[in-house]
């Protein structure tokens, strides 16, 4: 497992990103700031990285509360997703918790990936996201998944 921590200060939003095998986890909570999309985006480069990058990688992101980004991160958040999907990102599991907005997540986040021609789906709960992957023929470690959301809940 390779794992990053976010850092306080003039950021807003939080999150953590590790790798399982040829799964990227990330767990966040936002909204983003043009501070912490960039670092975000360098350091989860890191972790990509640490895949093996000669095969397909999937992502599951577990999204808590108003985990929206800001207008001047978009673009950025779109040229980075693109760069993830020519580095062998191939389907996307995306949870949202304990958010009032989702209907808003999923609507700027739909838009974003559709923008960099990914392909990803929405869920209500990690089990079912992670049943996703593995159908997609990904082999996922559902225990340490699972924990490293746990552990990284932002509640």
């Amino acid at each position: 497992m390779y794992t990053l921590r976010s850092r306080p200060g003039t950021e807003h939003g939080r999150f953590e990103v590790a790798s399982f095998k040829q799964v990227l986890s990330f767990s966040a909570r936002g909204p983003w700031n043009d501070e912490t999309l960039r670092r975000g985006s360098r350091e989860m480069g890191e972790v990509i990285n640490n895949l093996d990058l000669t095969k397909p990688w999937c992502q599951i992101s577990c999204l808590f509360g108003e985990s929206l980004m800001q207008p001047s991160v978009y673009n950025y958040f779109v040229k980075q997703t693109a760069v993830r999907k020519s580095l062998g990102l191939s389907v996307l599991a995306i949870v949202i918790l304990e958010s009032d907005i989702a209907s808003t997540i999923k609507r700027q986040l739909t838009t974003a990936y559709g923008s960099a021609n990914i392909d990803h789906e929405f869920f209500n709960d990690i089990d079912s996201a992670l049943n996703m992957l593995q159908n997609a023929g990904f082999e996922v470690d559902s225990p340490n998944i699972k924990h490293f959301f746990e552990q990284n809940a932002f509640r």
